[in-house]
């Protein structure tokens, strides 16, 4: 019945995302321009370790625990995790691949990863203080859900992402190129797309290793390359999914999916002033020196 129910709901929206004709840009692009809400994107893999920082049983509280459907649509039902009623409507949300949301860690790596986070609370160093606290660029997938808005721009052989949180932006470009040399490493690393129908496919390369899936996932290595699918599914909807592929620390690709949502036509972004006047470095290390 659960089987039926999950294949019923994906099928069905695939229908729809394909029976929708959405508005064009002048230069021919499916137009997803507009102030959304993201939602359910991240989700709590089945065997979490103790984080410190957010510590719990399963950690039920963790914001990559959440698939509440903040923002414009309430949550109505959640099955598992995975499903969201929105309106009439159910998503995939969270971690869809594999299926029982058991990633495929490489066994030494899940122990590094998992005596990393033994030591964020209190952080051994900088690089156990987590990212949003030093103000850091999220990646593709910190920072970004419900609670901070966003907004798609579409100029010809362009699509771009400015993010609420910390006033990020990406750019994907859609004129062929191919990708930055290896030798140039970025937070939100180099995005790539083209269309397909509804659907914006992005391949993203050239991470710098300092970005992090979640609070129970610290970090992902410079070899980190996503694939992402914006399907426009229909006038105030974008379905999302993401395939991370992260040969150093996962012995296979895992996918990731979730829903924008458009939020109403009087959202604003606001300042974001994350540095200005933050105290968390000094409260956990101290005063620096004085010369």
């Amino acid at each position: 019945m659960r089987v039926s129910l999950i294949l019923s709901v994906v099928l069905g929206a695939a229908a729809g995302a394909q029976s929708y004709t959405p508005p064009r840009t002048p230069d021919g692009q499916p137009d997803m321009q507009g102030m959304y809400a993201r939602n359910g994107v991240v989700g709590l893999e089945a065997n979490p370790p103790v984080n410190p920082i957010d510590p719990s049983d399963k950690n039920p509280l963790s914001v990559s625990a959440r698939a509440d459907g903040l923002g414009p649509y309430p949550k109505i039902f959640q099955e598992g995790g995975s499903l969201i009623r929105q309106g009439r409507q159910q998503r995939r949300t969270g971690i869809v691949d594999p299926p029982d949301k058991n990633l495929p860690w490489r066994p030494e790596e899940d122990a590094k990863r998992r005596d990393f986070l033994l030591h964020m609370n209190p952080p051994a160093d900088l690089r156990h203080v987590e990212l949003n606290a030093r103000c850091a660029l999220p990646g593709p997938f910190q920072g970004e859900d419900a609670n901070n808005p966003y907004e798609f721009l579409q100029r010809a052989g362009e699509v771009a992402i400015l993010y609420d949180y910390n006033h990020t932006s990406r750019v994907i470009h859609l004129d062929g190129r191919p990708h930055l040399g290896k030798s140039i490493r970025l937070f939100m690393g180099d995005s790539i797309g083209h269309w397909e129908g509804n659907t914006l496919v992005v391949d993203t390369t050239n991470f710098n290793g300092r970005v992090a899936y979640s609070r129970e996932i610290p970090y992902l290595s410079d070899q980190l390359h996503t694939i992402e699918r914006f399907t426009i599914a229909d006038a105030n909807t974008i379905d999302y999914e993401v395939t991370i592929d992260d040969p150093v620390l996962f012995t296979k690709p895992w996918r990731v999916a979730g829903y924008f949502a458009r939020s109403p036509k009087e959202t604003q972004s606001l300042e974001f002033a994350c540095a200005e006047g933050s105290q968390t470095l000094v409260n956990i290390f101290g005063n620096p020196p004085e010369r």
